[in-house]
């Protein structure tokens, strides 16, 4: 069963940081080397410098970006930039943002997950990892001995209990953060009660799993840590803080969890004919030509069952894809059909996997094949929670980039320190 405990935070001193907003950002992974850039010259304490530190070319073993980290780490307590609360708790997490011409709100809670192996089915992941990415965010663990960002999980409570101790306690209390950035309201409260705690966790317990919706890599880089931990000379027990990571869980069935679509769009340098590979698709698929994205994007979303995705070929083609047989052995998600049978199917004519660009910008897709830069573009609808849980318990795992969480966790707001 997961379990979970409260921690002595980390967070930014507002009596020294006046905007919060100015030191904190997305996740490493969705950020530009242009965003990068930018961060750098907005605020010298802002997390990039955690995160997502420069690289030069004199860089070496004993200075580098994860060295560099851990000194702007250390040297930000220090100077008392940053500040560890005085008690264990529970903090809060709630994002209100507009979604569908509404106004929705998730409303989570970060805390400690005990780490454990996904061989014992407890917490389980959905998506494939890059055993490079995996290998970064331990090196900038090992260097910074510090969570910098939470893993984005989520829990199953059918009753909603814990939802409504949740926001009952946000009804009940001011929030210690709120900012707004590129149109989400982020909010944090404290939350000390160790009564009330207790209870969070004692409903988590019942739930029996956790499925990770963002941050595979950096839940398997503390994994590999806890592994070099134990390694080591038999640790106290005060000293064991490696076995947990910080994690923000939200319950599957809040109503402000909405996951995003990623479009893939193809370089494709070897000649190839338009017409051929309609040919080929429609042996397996119904196809539909519109002469405008809003066409199909009206096709797509008018349809609530099957197996459909959209293409774009460029000068205004068009088409709509849907599986003739949603049994022909390909299981659950619009996205593994693309990549098993059409991105597959036309991996000759595309030199590597770099060659696939990924954007949730239908628009850009568009722009990217109209300039020549790309050949095809493939829309997909978003996936459902539902469908992730079932990948999830299945040991099965989705293609990179099946599943965009919105809006992404800020990074910064706070921090567990090991």
């Amino acid at each position: 069963m997961p379990d979970i405990r409260p921690f002595r935070g980390v967070l930014y001193n507002p009596q020294k940081i006046k905007d919060i907003a100015q030191v904190v950002t997305e996740p490493y992974d969705v950020i530009s080397t242009l965003e990068q850039r930018a961060y750098y010259k907005t605020h010298p304490y802002n997390i990039i410098r955690l995160i997502l530190g420069k690289q030069y070319s004199t860089d070496n073993s004993k200075n580098n970006q994860y060295t560099r980290a851990a000194k702007y780490f250390a040297d930000w307590q220090k100077r008392d930039i940053l500040l560890c609360d005085e008690k264990e708790g529970i903090y809060i997490y709630a994002q209100s943002f507009p979604y569908n011409n509404k106004r929705r709100t998730r409303t989570g809670f970060i805390v400690l997950l005990k780490l454990e192996d996904f061989a014992k089915s407890t917490i389980l992941p959905h998506e494939n990892t890059n055993s490079r990415a995996v290998q970064e965010r331990l090196e900038l663990l090992k260097a910074v001995r510090a969570n910098t960002s939470p893993i984005f999980a989520m829990f199953v409570d059918e009753q909603g209990k814990i939802n409504k101790l949740l926001n009952q306690f946000k009804r009940d209390h001011r929030s210690y953060i709120a900012i707004k950035k590129d149109r989400v309201l982020h909010r944090i409260w404290r939350m000390s009660d160790k009564g009330k705690i207790r209870t969070v966790r004692n409903l988590l317990l019942k739930g029996k799993q956790i499925f990770i919706a963002d941050g595979h890599h950096r839940y398997e880089a503390a994994l590999n840590y806890k592994m070099r931990m134990q390694r080591k000379k038999k640790p106290s027990r005060k000293s064991t803080s490696f076995n947990y990571v910080m994690t923000y869980l939200v319950a599957t069935a809040d109503p402000g969890l909405a996951i995003l679509p990623t479009h893939r769009v193809i370089r494709i340098k070897t000649p190839f004919k338009l017409q051929e590979l309609i040919k080929n698709l429609s042996k397996i698929f119904q196809v539909h030509k519109f002469s405008t994205s809003d066409e199909l994007s009206s096709y797509m979303s008018a349809r609530r069952t099957g197996r459909i995705f959209g293409a774009y070929f460029g000068k205004n083609k068009f088409y709509g894809l849907r599986l003739k047989d949603a049994k022909a052995g390909y299981k659950f998600l619009d996205v593994t059909i693309l990549h098993s049978v059409v991105i597959e199917g036309i991996g000759s004519l595309i030199p590597s996997q770099e060659h696939i660009y990924y954007t949730r910008d239908g628009q850009e897709a568009i722009r990217l094949v109209e300039k020549g830069k790309y050949q095809a573009a493939f829309f997909l609808r978003p996936s459902t929670v539902t469908q992730v849980k079932r990948v999830a318990k299945s040991g099965k795992k989705m293609p990179h980039k099946s599943t965009y969480f919105y809006p992404k966790l800020l990074t910064g707001l706070v921090i567990n320190k090991l």
